[in-house]
């Protein structure tokens, strides 16, 4: 039996609920639903629906119950003209932005709900041409601290405490850092993470490109939750030894190298996406060994001697890799 994970089994009750202008009785939302077919018992099953209900009503999902005058219930819907999409008229700027984020979101775990979401309002449009914007130059990548956005807004909606990799700028190598997430912040191009670190037990920001690996959810709750006073929409991200950057001088192909393009430093007369000499930046020589190497033959690296050398070794160690036992 294939196990049906909850935000499917919600997706899954919704569209089950607003396609039909009749109750559905717990019956065949049991029956119907994947999901509902695992629990152990009735009463298991009354206790996860009981759940999923109440968490639809609390996004605002207005969940019905419909009831007999004597009180015995029917069963459950969701009004269409309550909750059903109205129809959309989007500029060409905002479908662009959606195509974007669809691009963004499909390298993470809910990529197929991306992909079907965007075919559905492409299909709404009528015009699915212009869903694309013309002057993006090269795709949209997620870097690592991108993708450590997902499991830290999932912990911070489950009040879960998390575990990461993490290298500030004094660090030789990456430590290990436990915390309890407070609040997620984007500043000055930057994202940020505002979180009590239980090994030092004092509040702490990280900034997620010194996020080095994957962002584990642990079973803990969050031990120690923010002051009654904090709010992350207007707590200020000040300048702290975190700011610091390494910068590297390179050379990239026309055309080639978005990843690459995407790093150049602001320059007055430069466009990062035709000019052949950028300089880009980096949180450590590591960081920009890595982004260089990844463009393959399209960049290669001018200045400083450290992050030339850097590229030399690691694409030393490439080809040793891949030469070894080789006639």
């Amino acid at each position: 039996m294939t196990h049906v994970e909850r935000t499917e089994r919600l997706l899954n009750l919704v569209i089950c609920l607003m396609d039909t202008s009749v109750a559905v009785s717990r019956a065949d939302i049991e029956r119907r639903i994947p999901g509902y077919d695992q629990a152990a018992s009735p009463a298991a099953f009354e206790r996860m629906f009981e759940r999923d209900k109440d968490e639809l009503r609390s996004m605002g999902i207005p969940v019905e119950t419909v009831a007999e005058p004597n009180g015995e219930v029917l069963g459950y819907r969701i009004p269409q003209d309550r909750y059903a999409l109205a129809q959309l008229d989007l500029t060409i700027e905002e479908r662009s932005a959606v195509a974007i984020a669809a691009q963004v979101w499909g390298q993470a775990v809910v990529a197929p709900v991306a992909g079907v979401a965007l075919r559905k309002l492409e299909t709404l449009a009528g015009d699915a041409d212009v869903w694309t914007p013309a002057d993006l130059r090269g795709s949209v990548q997620l870097t690592v601290s991108d993708g450590a956005l997902l499991p830290l807004m999932a912990a911070l909606r489950q009040d879960r405490t998390v575990t990461f990799p993490y290298r500030s700028p004094t660090d030789t190598e990456p430590h290990v850092r436990t915390v309890s997430p407070w609040g997620l912040r984007s500043s000055a191009g930057h994202w940020f993470l505002v979180a009590f670190d239980h090994e030092r037990s004092a509040e702490r920001t990280f900034r997620l490109s010194r996020i080095t690996g994957p962002v584990v959810i642990t079973g803990r709750p969050r031990q120690t939750p923010p002051p009654p006073s904090f709010d992350i929409a207007g707590y200020s991200i000040g300048p702290t030894r975190d700011d610091a950057t390494v910068q590297a001088q390179v050379r990239v192909a026309a055309g080639r190298a978005a990843s690459v393009r995407r790093r150049a430093v602001a320059a007055e007369g430069v466009d990062p996406w035709t000019a052949d000499a950028l300089t880009i930046e980096g949180v450590s020589v590591d960081d920009l060994v890595a982004v260089i190497c990844g463009a393959g033959a399209d960049v290669v690296a001018l200045a400083p001697p450290e992050v030339i050398a850097g590229v030399l070794t690691a694409l030393d160690q490439l080809c040793t890799a891949h030469s070894a036992g080789t006639p």
